[in-house]
């Protein structure tokens, strides 16, 4: 995981307006750190952008409908027709669009070559029932654990990269955005595209994303969409159920799988099934903002100076100083959403939003802190079993962690298990765990202080625990 510093958009980067590009329908995306929102090809056909629902659509439909035709003519896997359908389900990652996992500074490396085929064998399986839709690579990651959403934005990148090229090139030519020739992949024509230089001093070229065909995950990664699709729909509903069985409360993975199994009991019902996903799909909601993506990009264009505190600390004297800045930047975060307005931002309606929109705005504070004195921020480090959610280091042993956990999710298990075993992964002694308090904390917080306070008098090390308190309030200019 690179290091980040000063999260640059791109509007900021070639001296335009964000409104620029929600003009053109087009997402305004970080240079230098990726936003978790996915190109959902279920919403191509929706798109409001001719050049994407039609063009784009047809590109894809014919793609895709390749790969179905020769799996349906395979008798064997690695047989000829395998093979051809196999070059064309290409997982290298496609030119740079910001969205995604990771820091926007990836390499554009392949997948393992054995998700590849988890997809081509569940495609042959649905295409010997009978169904030949080429958009059923939407349903991948319904029917495969190991198929992300990030697995399915980039196979659809791929795909429609000439649509998205002409739209990127468009909009350059229209607003003086400075561009050079680059080939997106070895024989292909040069395309005009700008570039961005990373703080790894590699120059990439970066495509722009209608903002009309995203969303914080595919349809087909989103249980609680699909959930409600099924629920929508009776027969579908009906069958699900039947093939749950007797199970009173099944998990996510036993809904899955009964899914999976009813899909591929009949090609009718598998029509049915990818029928009903492109119906209720719908792109990620700007006024919802269920990530705080766009309370981000405001936070960085407009409000960044009154979250801005410059404290100089001695960070050369140790990780203990390192960590005092972290408790600064909490500090100051807890006191934007308990005493101002910031926990608006975490809500969505009457439901709190998703963990990533506290990490987002939290990581907008916590940069100005990181510029004040030259430490690094990383989000996303991975410390050898997953993502913690911030690592910030000054050198290789001043190392502090920050992990965030909504008051709903796994709060036990996230103090007492996962951040020690990062801990040890990262070889630090000092990390904070966050609960940001939505009002259903319960005796969440009296366990995990339990297992502190036993830590502590075991003379063992006992990570701080910090809680934000984001349940609504009234507004601050009506608080006395």
């Amino acid at each position: 995981m690179a290091i980040i510093r000063n999260p640059i958009l791109f509007s900021e980067q070639f001296g335009l307006s964000s409104s620029d590009l929600e003009k053109a329908g087009l997402v305004d995306p970080f240079l230098n750190v990726d936003t978790p929102l996915f190109i959902d090809p279920l919403l191509i056909p929706k798109s409001s952008i001719p050049l994407i629902s039609h063009n784009a659509l047809a590109d894809f439909r014919h793609h895709f409908s390749g790969v179905v035709r020769l799996l349906t003519i395979s008798q064997n896997e690695g047989d000829t027709p395998w093979k051809a359908a196999r070059r064309l389900l290409s997982l290298k990652e496609p030119p740079e669009n910001g969205l995604g996992y990771g820091t926007g500074e990836r390499s554009g490396t392949s997948r393992p070559e054995e998700l590849r085929e988890t997809i081509l064998r569940t495609m042959k399986e649905i295409v010997t029932l009978g169904a030949q839709d080429p958009e059923m690579i939407s349903l991948m990651g319904l029917f495969e654990e190991n198929v992300g959403p990030d697995t399915i934005s980039d196979l659809t990148t791929r795909v429609i990269s000439t649509q998205l090229v002409q739209l990127t090139s468009s909009f350059c030519s229209a607003h003086g955005v400075p561009t050079k020739p680059v080939k997106l992949s070895p024989g292909d024509d040069e395309v005009l595209l700008p570039h961005y230089k990373g703080t790894n001093g590699s120059e990439r070229a970066i495509v722009l994303v209608p903002r009309d065909i995203i969303r914080d995950l595919p349809m087909a990664n989103d249980w609680s969409d699909v959930q409600a699709a099924i629920d929508a729909n009776r027969d579908i509903r009906d069958k699900v159920n039947q093939f749950l069985g007797t199970i009173i409360k099944p998990t996510v993975t036993e809904r899955k799988e009964a899914l999976r199994r009813a899909a591929l009991s009949s090609p009718d019902f598998m029509n049915a099934l990818l029928q009903t996903l492109k119906e209720v799909a719908s792109h990620y909601d700007p006024n919802k903002d269920a990530l705080g993506y766009y309370k981000l990009k405001e936070l960085l264009h407009a409000n960044l100076d009154e979250l801005r505190v410059d404290l100089a600390f001695k960070l050369e004297d140790g990780p203990e100083n390192v960590l005092k800045v972290v408790q600064k930047t909490l500090e100051h975060f807890k006191h934007h959403v308990e005493n101002g307005n910031l926990w608006e931002a975490l809500w969505e309606g009457d439901k709190p939003k998703k963990e990533r929109a506290a990490q987002l705005i939290y990581y907008a504070i916590a940069d100005t802190f990181c510029e004040a004195n030259d430490l690094d921020i990383s989000p996303e480090a991975n410390m050898g079993g997953g993502p913690i959610d911030f690592k910030f280091s000054k050198g290789f042993h001043a190392r502090v962690l920050v992990e965030m956990k909504r008051s709903s999710g796994t709060v036990v298990h996230g103090y007492e298990k996962q951040l020690e075993f990062y801990q040890n992964a990262s070889r630090t002694n000092y990390a904070v765990f966050v609960v940001i308090d939505f009002g259903d904390l319960g005796e969440k917080l009296e366990r995990i202080m339990e297992i502190r306070n036993r830590r502590i008098a075991a003379g063992q090390r006992a990570s701080e625990i910090v809680v934000i308190d984001a349940r609504k309030k009234a507004s601050a200019s009506k608080r006395h």
